[in-house]
């Protein structure tokens, strides 16, 4: 606060209240005013370090599911100290009804057809066929007109000629 001087003349009467306010405004101009903002100085060393802080985490939670129906719910259970806390999930009627069998959708289009495969194992043997034992030959004037032909299994079977013509 600003000090306000007291105007003195001759026969002013001293007193101890004026006397005060001449002292505590001799007692601040001591101080004297407020100065300019000085500059930032430099940065001092760096301080010691502190003790460790509690170890914050977590336990191992857990988690539990019934096997009924009904409208779906969980209850969430914290246990343990702040630096340990243990958290337990139990989830109830999760499961819901069973529901009837849909209808059978229409058939899916047939796709396109597949790699051929690799061959097969060779089948057995099948039995001898039919192979030629003889030919006889009918002729008439030194000309082919018929005959036979015999089989292996012994059957026979006759030989028709038929003229080309020329």
């Amino acid at each position: 606060m600003a000090y306000t001087p007291t105007t003195w003349t001759d026969g002013d009467l001293i007193t101890a209240e004026k006397l005060n306010k001449l002292e505590a405004g001799v007692q601040n101009e001591q101080v004297g005013p407020q100065g300019p903002k000085g500059d930032v100085g430099a940065q001092g060393p760096a301080g010691a370090d502190g003790a460790d802080g509690a170890a914050a985490g977590f336990g191992t939670p857990t988690a539990t599911v019934d096997a009924n129906t009904g409208t779906p719910s969980v209850t969430v259970t914290a246990s343990g100290p702040n630096t340990a806390k243990v958290f337990s999930f139990a989830f109830k009627n999760l499961k819901g009804a069973k529901g009837d069998t849909g209808a059978q959708g229409p058939a899916g289009e047939t796709g396109p057809r597949g790699q051929q495969g690799a061959q097969g194992a060779a089948g057995a043997r099948g039995p001898a066929g039919k192979g030629v034992k003889s030919i006889a030959l009918t002729t008439t004037g030194g000309v082919v007109t018929g005959g036979t032909v015999t089989f292996t299994d012994d059957s026979t079977a006759p030989i028709t000629v038929t003229a080309a013509e020329a």
